[in-house]
């Protein structure tokens, strides 16, 4: 058997790891330059994720995987606060529920370590032929076969488009923006005691909401080493933070965060001033339909995982474990015995069951968000939370 991935990203390196792991044959082509040419910043992977990357990766990046994040007892709660980030709430984390916490850039370079992927390579369409064989077309002409096409592409995901007949998400009118602070003496002094013990909601004003996270895994890593093989990928001491607005809200002109963070009392512009501009984006919310079939075509030798049949906003924390939760099942249906259109016939009828819940989990803060747009709806909110955040202080 050999495998063609599309996509690069977390689920299709995820993907290929584990079917090298099994000895099956698969290539990968991303349309980015270079692994470390991506967004995004320190992802969540619950623990599901965790024990699927125990069965995907050879245990040398297994190692350097755990070695790159940040312990799971940095994050024991989660914090509802106000606009002056004051605490409103906390919802304590469930023991055993063991999570990852590890940058978005160090993850794909340590899930391609060892891996065949091309770069730079655009595709264009596929074709199937008789026996059911793919053949995958590139933008450069080339081309690259096998017996089945994976899309792991993404958000208007080519591959499940294709198979589709339509695209299989669609844009949520919301807009994030997002960046990394570095964590100075000056910013940690500003970082209120909550989001020592986990990530934040911030709710501020008209209904905007922002996210919070300090993230600093060499302070306290889930592994001690990761071994003279594959070497550990840390980043720096950052504070993770992002603003969810409406789109039609998002400032025009340059510094949009800076923009928002004026309309928040001290210290959100304090921390959002001192981020590294580089590492500052701004990009729009999209979201697969919970209510729909994921995989509205018939199983056969092309399929998807990830965002490409179940987008979702970065405001559930879910999507990366998702993706990886997507490879580990397909994986472990390929190599089960059955042929390859079996196999995918019982991914795609499995994959709904968690991926569902994922994609309602990530709308809900968005629902919020337009409750509280609503005048004097925040006003209202505060009141209903104060007793609560008694008890939390």
């Amino acid at each position: 058997m050999r495998v063609v991935v599309i996509g690069a990203g977390i689920g299709g390196l995820a993907l290929a790891q584990g079917l090298r792991t099994a000895g099956i044959a698969v290539s990968v082509h991303d349309r980015d330059p270079a692994v470390a040419a991506t967004g995004g910043y320190r992802l969540h992977l619950d623990h599901h994720a965790r024990a699927a990357l125990g069965r995907l990766l050879p245990p040398a990046v297994h190692r350097a995987v755990l070695a790159s994040a940040a312990h799971p007892r940095t994050f024991r709660q989660f914090a509802l606060l106000d606009h002056r980030l004051r605490t409103l709430a906390v919802e304590r984390r469930t023991p055993g529920e063991d999570a990852l916490m590890i940058g978005r850039i160090p993850l794909r370079r340590l899930l391609a370590h060892g891996l065949d992927v091309r770069f730079g390579a655009t595709y264009t369409g596929h074709d199937v032929d008789a026996a059911g064989r793919v053949t995958a077309r590139f933008a450069d002409g080339s081309t690259d076969h096998g017996d089945l096409l994976v899309g792991a592409d993404g958000v208007g995901s080519r591959v499940a488009a294709a198979l589709a007949g339509r695209r299989t998400s669609r844009p949520l009118g919301v807009t994030g923006v997002a960046g990394r602070t570095p964590l100075t003496p000056a910013v940690r002094a500003l970082v209120p005691a909550a989001l020592h013990h986990g990530p934040g909601l911030a709710l501020g004003p008209r209904g905007t909401i922002a996210f919070l996270s300090l993230h600093d895994p060499a302070a306290a890593p889930a592994l001690a080493s990761a071994g003279p093989a594959v070497p550990a990928d840390v980043e720096e001491a950052t504070l993770v933070w992002g603003f969810t607005l409406p789109a039609a809200r998002l400032p025009a002109g340059p510094d949009p965060a800076g923009r928002i963070a004026a309309a928040w009392p001290h210290p959100v512009p304090a921390l959002v001033a001192a981020a590294d501009p580089a590492h500052t984006a701004v990009f729009g919310y999209h979201a697969a339909d919970p209510h729909a079939d994921l995989t509205p075509w018939s199983s056969g030798t092309v399929t998807a995982l990830g965002d490409a049949v179940h987008a979702m906003p970065p405001t559930g924390g879910r999507a990366a474990a998702t993706a990886i939760r997507d490879a580990d099942l397909l994986v472990r249906e390929l190599t089960s015995g059955a042929d390859v259109p079996v196999a995918v016939h019982a991914y795609e009828r499995a994959m709904p069951a968690y991926a569902v819940d994922a994609v309602e989990v990530s709308l809900s803060p968005l629902r919020w968000m337009g409750a509280l747009a609503v005048p004097g709806a925040h006003h209202a909110a505060h009141l209903a939370l104060r007793p609560a955040a008694l008890v939390a202080r």
